[in-house]
């Protein structure tokens, strides 16, 4: 196997993961067969391994480097702080305060902004402030959708969306979660009709994840939100992926439908660890310390929560992209919208079809006819996954590309040359499967 000879250190150092960590691995995402190989360093669009081999790089950090890797911005504004300032306080600290007054002017909803250290604990606060808000239990997200892995949230995130994502969830868990078809009007009257006066809240990717990076339909964005209001719920987008990346708002500013809570992460932290919860200020505040128990939401991120090295580093980026906003997402809408053109330009060996919006995008392995993909369930019925990511995730690798679920995120550091390899590549694949 090719992928096999030419990563023998990895193999080795595989063999050694096992040994000590559970499946030889610490985030279950990372492992394809017969073993991932291992990073030594990256730099803009590529990434190389301990066997000295170079990929061109589209999962890009979990979506994370929207500039490219090791970007010298972000990385002398961090290494200058670490010599002068320090790396961990434990402490508040000013770039906290600077940060938040950042993401307070750029996205809609920010009346108030909370920081933690993942964008699984910031999914996980947004429930429970919404709970907390409403006073209510029921909890309803997209099939398909993932936001991390908080426990009110691990339930139909991946094929078959009926079974249990996880063990170690009580049952009763389950019950107070319902499912809505992504992009389905008729599925989401439904639900949230039955839901009634228990609906906390509605929990939705703007634009679907690993469920297909499938952008939502405004009317279905702006019939949830009038249902959830009618209702008295709250209405949470996970902006976590699209924060930052789509435009300086966010989507919620790209589609116009303000939700009254987001997360973010990812492109927030500069490539740190960070996690944030914004949203109206009557509802965050049921986190504030001015709160006593039992009248307040549990809210800290923990050790690490407004790590000064994520503060500035967040502050840093958020500048950039501020101050070169025409450039910055000129240019990734326009490497996506060239990679998108030159798929569907392209002759395959059978019908293969991206989804996306600007710089995100996935590979689609169509079975038949002119598929419109509009939600996960249209990707599990009417596409050959199962093409699209093991064996896929090896072909590439193979040929110096890195990706994760066939699709990825596109940086300011990838050229038009980038894309023309992986469209030859992706060829070559669909004549050998």
């Amino acid at each position: 196997m090719l992928y096999e000879r030419k990563t023998p250190t990895s193999k080795r150092i595989f063999e050694r993961a096992y040994k000590v960590i559970p499946g030889g691995i610490c985030h279950n995402i990372r492992y394809f067969p017969p073993y991932p190989f291992y990073v030594e360093k990256a730099e803009g669009p590529y990434i190389w391994d301990v066997d000295g081999n170079r990929y061109i790089d589209f999962w890009m950090g979990h979506y994370a480097h929207i500039l490219g890797h090791n970007h010298p911005l972000i990385s002398h504004a961090v290494s200058n702080f670490i010599k002068e300032k320090g790396f961990h306080f434990g402490i508040p600290n000013e770039w906290e305060v600077e940060l938040a007054e950042l993401i307070q002017e750029l996205v809609p909803c920010a009346e108030a902004v909370r920081f933690c250290s993942s964008g699984t604990e910031a999914t996980m606060y947004a429930v429970r402030l919404a709970r907390a808000y409403t006073g209510r239990n029921v909890v309803v997200k997209i099939t398909g959708g993932w936001h991390g892995a908080s426990t009110d949230l691990s339930f139909g995130v991946s094929y078959p969306f009926d079974l249990k994502e996880t063990l170690g969830v009580p049952d009763c868990m389950e019950a107070y979660t319902r499912f809505v078809k992504f992009n389905d009007i008729e599925s989401l009257e439904k639900v949230i009709d039955e839901a009634g006066s228990d609906l906390a809240c509605v929990i939705v990717e703007p634009v679907l994840g690993v469920g297909g990076f499938i952008p939502a339909e405004k009317d279905f964005l702006l019939k949830l939100k009038v249902s959830v209001e009618k209702l008295d719920a709250i209405l949470i987008f996970d902006e976590i992926i699209t924060g930052f990346r789509l435009s300086l708002g966010g989507y919620q500013k790209v589609c116009g439908v303000i939700p009254h809570i987001a997360t973010l992460g990812k492109v927030l932290g500069g490539g740190f660890p960070i996690g944030a919860v914004v949203g109206k200020r009557e509802i965050l505040d049921f986190g504030s310390w001015e709160r006593k128990k039992p009248l307040r939401v549990l809210m800290g991120g923990g050790t690490f929560s407004c790590n000064p090295v994520s503060m500035v580093a967040g502050v840093k980026i958020l500048n950039f992209l501020k101050e070169n906003e025409s450039y910055v997402y000129e240019r990734l809408n326009s490497l996506g919208d060239y990679l998108r053109k030159r798929i569907s330009e392209e002759k395959f060996s059978f019908q293969v079809k991206t989804t996306g919006i600007s710089s995100l995008f996935m590979i689609h392995f169509v079975k038949e006819g002119n598929l419109n993909i509009k939600c996960a369930e249209d990707i599990v019925n009417n596409t050959f996954w199962e093409l699209r990511d093991t064996r896929f995730r090896v072909y590439m690798a193979e040929r110096g590309f890195y990706l994760v679920h066939a699709g990825g995120a596109i940086s300011l550091s990838h050229e038009e040359s980038h894309i023309d390899a992986f469209v030859e590549a992706l060829k070559d694949y669909t004549l050998k499967v």
